[in-house]
C-alpha cells in the first residue's frame, strides 16, 4: 500500500483519512496558432515550437536594436545601411571573408571623439583596439611589408617548406 502521508506527519484530529488526488493535466494551446488548433505548447508563452522559434528570433532582434541604440546612438537599420555601403560586410571582407552571416559585425567608433567610423568584423575591431587606433602602426606595417628588414640584411632567401 502506498503511503499518502509522509512519515512523522500528524493528521489533524478532524481528518479521518486522506484520499489520493490525481492531478488534472491541462493541455496548453498555442496563443499564436489559428483558433481551434491543438498544437502542444512545451515552451513558455504558451507557444508551439514554430511560434516559439519566431518569438525568440524577434526578441533577439529587439535586444540587438536596443543595445545598438543605447550604446552607439544608431538604429539597427542605420547599421545595416552602413554595412550595405561598405559592400555587405567588414571593410576588410575581401581579405578576411567576414560578411556578418556567421557572427554579428561590430560597430567601430573612435574612443576619444566617439564618432562612429563603420562596421568591422571582430578580428579587425580587436586589432584596431590592440594598437589603440594608431595610424603610425599601420604606416610602419606598410613600410615593413614593402621593404622587409631581413631582405636588407640577409638578401632574398626562401624559407624551406
Amino acid at each position: 500500500m502506498t503511503r499518502l502521508v509522509p512519515r512523522g506527519v500528524q493528521l489533524p484530529p478532524n481528518v479521518v483519512s486522506v484520499a489520493k488526488v490525481t492531478p488534472v493535466v491541462k493541455i496548453k494551446v498555442c496563443i499564436d496558432c489559428v483558433p481551434g488548433s491543438k498544437r502542444p505548447c512545451p515552451n513558455p508563452g504558451p507557444r508551439c515550437a514554430t511560434h516559439w522559434r519566431e518569438e525568440k528570433r524577434r526578441r533577439k532582434e529587439a535586444r540587438k536594436s536596443t543595445y545598438q541604440e543605447k550604446t552607439y546612438g544608431i538604429t539597427l537599420e542605420e547599421k545595416r545601411a552602413v554595412i550595405a555601403f561598405q559592400g555587405g560586410g567588414c571593410i576588410c571582407a575581401p581579405w578576411t571573408g567576414y560578411t556578418g552571416k556567421s557572427r554579428e559585425l561590430s560597430t567601430d567608433h573612435d574612443h576619444e571623439t566617439l564618432v562612429i567610423r563603420g562596421v568591422l568584423c571582430k578580428h579587425c575591431n580587436d586589432h584596431l583596439g590592440m594598437v589603440r587606433d594608431s595610424i603610425e602602426y599601420f604606416e610602419r606595417m606598410i613600410a615593413y611589408l614593402k621593404n622587409p628588414p631581413a631582405v636588407q640584411v640577409l638578401g632574398e632567401r626562401i624559407a624551406p617548406e
